[in-house]
């Protein structure tokens, strides 16, 4: 799979998506392993204004991805929350940082969002510390439940390597 669709605000902002099962970093990680599972990154990208997202948007980006993901019954969408890119209009007095905020942000679509699409779908979270310096990532996967136990296995080996990299710096 590789597509992408654009979000555009009432003021103009443009959010853009994409979703890609050519994600190298999974694609090296598991290889061959899974080939009844296609494991598709997204990619949430804003591309012109800098105005707030609100929850109306992310929630057309939830619907189109959960459609997405009904008509493709072995695909496992795969999200990771960066740490690259400020969060605009951020409210004051959280103390998170701009992955936590993607992180919680993420998991209260999927579950709102969720239910429009009638299987049984789970939300694996894997929280990722590194010491060197000192920060936690998250990803996500998101699948069916007939799915879970492959994608646990793919969770081990995510979690896995990140401990040899970040004990590697």
């Amino acid at each position: 799979m590789n597509l992408s669709f654009d979000v555009i605000t009432k003021e103009g902002d443009k959010i853009i998506v994409s979703l890609t099962s050519f994600y190298p970093y999974i694609t090296q990680l598991i290889g061959d392993r899974f080939p009844q599972l296609e494991i598709v990154e997204i990619t949430i990208i804003r591309e012109a204004g800098n105005g707030p997202i609100n929850i109306e948007v992310f929630g057309k980006i939830a619907q189109v991805l959960i459609s997405i993901a009904q008509d493709n019954p072995n695909t496992v969408l795969y999200y990771f929350c960066d740490i690259t890119e400020e969060i605009p209009y951020q409210r004051a007095g959280k103390e998170q940082t701009y992955q936590e905020y993607r992180n919680n942000l993420f998991k209260l679509l999927f579950q709102r969002y969720s239910t429009i699409a009638g299987d049984h779908w789970s939300d694996i979270e894997i929280e990722m510390r590194s010491t060197q310096p000192q920060q936690t990532f998250y990803a996500h996967f998101l699948l069916r439940d007939q799915h879970l136990p492959l994608v646990q296995i793919l969770r081990n080996e995510v979690l896995s390597n990140f401990k040899s990299i970040s004990e590697q710096k």
